[in-house]
């Protein structure tokens, strides 16, 4: 194979997409999504600590979100314990949405 079939067959691969742009992207992610679990948790802290109520709308919020996450892992991926964890993210995502609503109405 010559070097420009393999450089040829690397852009069918990533799409003509830079492996560096995709590594980007990837760390980017990671990043972003560390950062707003940090918010969430800080959030839910903070508003913990100034009314000693929990408010469940952060916890739906993140496990919201990780449920999708892992939902798309399993669809591309078809490894099984992504289906698992995400079945264990959203039915936290559930209870907290309940939760959310019920405080919403009083209750």
């Amino acid at each position: 194979m010559t070097k420009d079939e393999i450089l040829e067959k690397s852009r069918k691969e990533n799409q003509n997409r830079d492996l560096y742009d995709i590594e980007v992207e990837k760390l980017a992610f990671t990043v972003s999504h560390l950062a707003f679990m940090f918010i969430c948790f800080i959030a839910l802290l903070l508003e913990f600590i100034l009314t000693r109520k929990i408010n469940p709308g952060y916890p739906m919020i993140y496990f919201g979100v990780q449920s999708i996450i892992f939902l798309v892992k399993y669809i591309k991926l078809r490894k099984f314990h992504e289906l698992i964890i995400f079945i264990c993210q959203f039915a936290v995502f559930a209870l907290s949405l309940t939760a959310f609503i019920l405080q919403l109405l009083g209750r």
